[in-house]
């Protein structure tokens, strides 16, 4: 089954992503005080000795998707996020990972957009990046920064750009003043907040959506919803349907999690499909209830 979809530059892109943010914080494992890049790099794709232990981290291993790079979502904002994929870059191979990271607020403020990215090289430990984001359209530095970006872009440091946080007249902006329009849009949306009218408007402009918070942190309101008993009916819990919601509907979804079994359950959703009608069920439990910074009324200097 195809796990890939294909962006406006013909660049394959896998259909599901990881986010790194959890690195940088507070979300560790139980194993030695690390993270779950950490163990999962060490324990899935070095040492398959030490994963047939574990009954769990051996069905990851025979994962259909360990075959393909994982996604993983990062950016300087993050901490020491780069630093540790870097890490992870340099002990199996570049073409494991499909690196995004994005343009951080202070550098669009600095108009250090070329720097920063050579920045994030240097961290991760790579002359190229396959995804680069703009983080937010920050008022009155936007434009200029994604005409840096289209730079960048030519000049093969990147293989696609693409932006965060645009509405439609962020993306119509762009438009007007753009030669390469945004190749993906990262969003918030989640059952709980569909954004319909911004997905419909990237689906006709060729511009691939990623779903950020893409379960709506499991918020207890979903419980109450359609989404138990499609569970119930395919054997699988509650984010693997939202998940696969996402697929369907041609959205990547950009999951979190510490815990390497939930690692492993938000990639195995491959083995069912939802009906038309239960998909429409779900477009329809939206209250557009937003979980996260609103980009047309927040402080990007604080972001």
């Amino acid at each position: 089954m195809e796990r890939r979809f294909t962006l406006r530059n013909g660049i394959e892109i896998p259909q599901i992503g990881y986010g790194s943010a959890i690195v940088l914080t507070y979300m560790y494992d139980k194993y030695s005080n690390k993270t779950i890049i950490k163990y999962w790099v060490k324990n899935i794709l070095k040492n398959k000795a030490q994963v047939k232990k574990d009954r769990g981290l051996k069905k990851i291993l025979q994962a259909d998707f360990l075959s393909k790079p994982l996604l993983i979502d990062t950016s300087r904002a993050y901490a020491g996020s780069e630093k540790m994929i870097g890490d992870a870059i340099r002990k199996n191979g570049r073409e494991n990972f499909f690196i995004t990271t994005k343009v951080c607020n202070n550098h669009q403020y600095s108009e250090t957009v070329e720097e920063g990215l050579n920045e994030s090289l240097r961290n991760l430990g790579t002359n190229y990046v396959d995804l680069y984001l703009m983080h937010w359209p920050v008022s009155e530095r936007y434009i200029d920064t994604w005409k840096k970006m289209e730079k960048i872009y030519k000049e093969g440091k990147v293989k696609a750009i693409g932006v965060c946080n645009c509405n439609i007249r962020h993306l119509e902006e762009i438009k007007k003043n753009a030669e390469i329009m945004p190749m993906v849009n990262q969003f918030e949306c989640h059952p709980l907040f569909t954004q319909k009218e911004l997905v419909e408007y990237c689906a006709n402009n060729d511009i691939q959506v990623m779903s950020y918070t893409p379960t709506g942190r499991m918020d207890e309101r979903l419980s109450k919803t359609v989404i138990p008993k499609l569970a119930e009916k395919y054997k699988k819990n509650n984010a693997q349907i939202i998940i696969k919601w996402h697929i369907q509907t041609g959205k990547i979804p950009i999951v979190n999690t510490s815990n390497v079994e939930h690692f492993q359950e938000n990639f195995d959703v491959y083995d069912f499909q939802l009906l038309a009608e239960e998909i429409e069920a779900i477009d329809k439990i939206n209250i557009n209830s937003r979980l996260r910074y609103d980009p047309e009324n927040c402080d990007f200097t604080q972001l």
